[in-house]
């Protein structure tokens, strides 16, 4: 039992061995996508890459502590989609993803961000804030950091 699990874990830590090069870049969604092939509307696309993107974008509009955040929250989240299979469907492939994103968030210091760095992140995600996945993630947040 104990071989097949060593088996399993260093096939899980290898799923997207080819996207290895990606593993602190938003590009690392793009060579996930052309593995799954899950579409503009998957969660390495139509999610993903995207917010990955919109942080990066607005990184020059957070603190320094929002920087680092931001930085730690990608990193964590990209290593826990390496650990998805890549058998994986699309559809299970988004609700593992998402899935992450509250210990992902809170694990990278979410709650003791300033106002000013949170109402960042609010503003960035904001396109995705009428989606229920989203909204109970982000209600799973805000209780964790009670």
């Amino acid at each position: 039992m104990k071989i097949i699990s060593i088996l399993m874990l260093t096939f899980y830590a290898s799923a997207y061995s080819e996207c290895q090069n990606y593993l602190d870049d938003c590009e690392y969604y793009s060579c996930v996508e052309s593995i799954k092939n899950c579409g503009k509307s998957g969660y390495p696309t139509g999610f993903g890459k995207k917010y990955c993107n919109k942080f990066e974008e607005n990184l020059s509009s957070f603190s320094i502590e929002g920087q680092n955040w931001v930085s730690s929250v990608k990193h964590c989240l990209i290593e826990e989609m390496e650990l998805i299979s890549e058998a994986a469907t699309c559809t299970t492939y988004k609700k593992k993803s998402v899935s992450k994103h509250v210990p992902c968030y809170v694990s990278s210091g979410y709650c003791s961000l300033s106002k000013e760095d949170k109402k960042i992140v609010i503003k960035t995600i904001s396109g995705s804030l009428w989606r229920p996945s989203i909204i109970r993630a982000g209600l799973k947040v805000l209780s964790a950091c009670k």
